[in-house]
């Protein structure tokens, strides 16, 4: 019989609710606890997910419930210490952070640190690793299919840490997780702009370059408005892929054209949630009880927070940036700072910021639940309702402005 594990999500958002389907496909996880400061989000988890515990700390969550996997479903800037927190605790045996892992060098590398002292396997939710096209990309590029990989093309929006964080590492575990040796990147900055709490810019682009003839080229907030951080172009010596998470075309010669590969989908499969969380936690289990490095491991999601970290630490200094790293600050933030980033609006903004439940009227937000609005939208709608400042979309794509 399998070993039964006791699981604990930490922050309960919109998020949480993709970990939670994760563990309700195993048999052998039960999520005994939730964690979050605001009472009305623990008990909605808890009535709706049927769990037992709610707790506003972490510290008392770990103590009294005592998981052996923990979710960190915090926003951003939390991610390290709530890890450190959790890798402390003497029953946990594996963490599943939320992506990016974290903003700067110095923090994910602490991560990966106090998690390798305290015996706990960490493992970061760039869940689309588990995903068929994705897997099915990694398995043509190692069978040969598009020849010797040349280039792979990123396009996405919404901020280079938010959906970039996935793409490229997209690209790195169908590649084969290359190792960067140099960036280059441009970024600007017009208006007050953050996602999440976290400063982030109106729109970047990258080069990335890895040994041999490999590069990538990523854009984020450009001229496409159908990027997408699962969706990208490979180029190889004899052949291209059109990757997402569940449709592949290959173009090669024996194809003679763009042909989609047959995936053999299942219910459940999507980007996010389903049965992609539900794979990445049994891989980690399987980590926690063979040894065996998952595929999602801090070890290798941050090298791909180094490619982002790079790419803005290049347009800060004007020049090309070699591998690895040494600043270990957030670069972005650096530029603001040191006033390499004038802004034209300066009104701060936040494009996540309608996720904040801090002070919205949960009668409101019930109300709508009750009416079968999913969780975003009843929190959008309860903070446009109540006018609430400092929420807004991203503005219009540089590209288009005149």
């Amino acid at each position: 019989m399998s070993k039964q594990y006791k699981a604990a999500i930490v922050g309960c958002g919109s998020i949480g609710q993709a970990h939670m389907q994760g563990y309700e496909r195993l048999d052998n996880v039960d999520v005994v606890a939730v964690v979050d400061p605001l009472e009305a989000a623990r008990k909605m988890y808890m009535t709706e997910y049927g769990i037992p515990q709610g707790y506003a700390t972490v510290a008392e969550m770990l103590e009294k419930a005592q998981p052996d996997i923990v979710s960190v479903c915090v926003w951003h800037l939390l991610h390290d210490t709530v890890t450190a927190e959790v890798a402390a605790g003497p029953s946990v045996k594996g963490i599943i952070c939320e992506k990016p892992m974290a903003i700067g060098m110095g923090r994910a590398d602490a991560m990966v640190d106090v998690c390798e002292a305290n015996g706990v396997k960490l493992a970061i939710s760039h869940q689309r690793r588990f995903t068929p096209g994705w897997e099915k990309a990694k398995e043509l590029v190692e069978d040969g299919a598009i020849g010797i990989p040349l280039r792979a093309d990123l396009r996405v929006k919404e901020g280079l840490a938010n959906w970039g964080t996935h793409s490229i590492d997209g690209a790195r575990y169908i590649l084969g997780d290359p190792i960067a040796e140099w960036v280059m990147g441009a970024v600007e900055r017009r208006t007050n702009k953050f996602e999440r709490d976290t400063a982030i810019e109106d729109a970047c682009m990258g080069l990335i370059h890895f040994g041999g003839s490999l590069q990538f080229f990523i854009q984020s907030d450009l001229w496409d408005r159908n990027s997408d951080a699962g969706k990208f172009f490979i180029r190889g010596t004899e052949g291209m892929l059109h990757v997402t998470e569940t449709v592949l075309k290959l173009f090669n010669a024996e194809t003679g054209g763009w042909k989609s590969v047959d995936l053999g989908l299942k219910e459940g499969d999507q980007a996010i949630g389903g049965n992609t969380n539900g794979a990445q936690t049994r891989e980690l289990i399987e980590w926690i009880e063979t040894g065996k490095e998952s595929r999602g491991s801090g070890r290798i999601a941050r090298d791909t927070v180094e490619v982002m970290m790079a790419m803005y630490e290049s347009a800060r200094h004007n020049k090309v940036v070699h591998l690895p790293m040494t600043e270990k600050e957030y670069p972005l933030e650096l530029m603001i700072d040191e006033g390499k980033l004038p802004l034209e609006d300066t009104e701060r903004y936040d494009i996540r910021g309608f996720l904040d439940r801090s002070q919205i009227d949960e009668t409101r937000y019930q109300q709508l639940r009750d009416d079968g609005i999913p969780h975003h939208q009843a929190m959008s709608i309860v903070h446009q309702e109540m006018g609430t400042t400092g929420i807004r979309p991203a503005p219009d794509l540089p590209s288009l402005k005149k």
